[in-house]
């Protein structure tokens, strides 16, 4: 790892745990073991490494979240590939990546601490992991209610039952990664219990 990156790391994980506020470019070349104008030569300034920790996190959530779609796209475009099965494979890869990936998991974190301290972070953390997937599950709900492949009258608050329970549990399982398989088992029971609701 190159020290441009090692600076980005060192300071996604204090971030993450003390917010950006409170850390301070001495603080992030001491967890480095690197003089404090080394950091120079990379970044002007924290800000800079802040707003680059921000910029490669939305980059790789939507990258991940456009390879979901694009694949349950194509499958789901076809009747007879429609299935819970399928459906609780997509959310629990996706489920699985926002809880152990190391990058997205601070990254979460520090999003959460600093939500309250920018208005700014706040609505760009609310559109990341909350508008933006329940935009797409209300259209997913109004296409397959407008095709007759489930029941239900209104596409939003369906979206709204569907994702609520597994936002709850990225937060549950947050501090205990290690029980990656039981969130997972609770993810695909509500999914089942879910379609067994509107499925015709």
């Amino acid at each position: 790892m190159s020290t441009k990156e090692r600076i980005l790391s060192e300071a996604l994980s204090l971030f993450s745990v003390h917010g950006y506020s409170s850390v301070s470019v001495r603080d992030i070349t001491k967890a480095i073991g690197i003089r404090e104008s080394a950091i120079y030569k990379h970044y002007k300034n924290k800000q800079e490494i802040f707003d680059t920790i921000i910029h490669i996190s939305a980059e790789r959530i939507n990258e991940f979240q456009q390879e979901l779609i694009n694949t349950a796209g194509q499958e789901v475009s076809d009747d007879t590939n429609f299935s819970i099965d399928l459906i609780q494979k997509i959310y629990c890869r996706l489920f699985s990546f926002y809880l152990t990936d190391e990058i997205l998991s601070k990254f979460r974190k520090m999003m959460i601490i600093e939500q309250y301290r920018s208005m700014e972070l706040n609505t760009m953390f609310t559109e990341m992991f909350i508008e933006k997937t329940l935009r797409y599950q209300t259209e997913v709900f109004r296409q397959l209610i407008h095709e007759g492949r489930i029941g239900g009258t209104d596409p939003e608050i369906m979206a709204l039952h569907f994702y609520s329970p597994v936002f709850l549990l990225l937060f549950r399982y947050d501090t205990c990664t290690e029980k990656l398989d039981e969130a997972l088992k609770l993810i695909q029971k509500h999914i089942q219990e879910f379609f067994e609701l509107y499925l015709k």
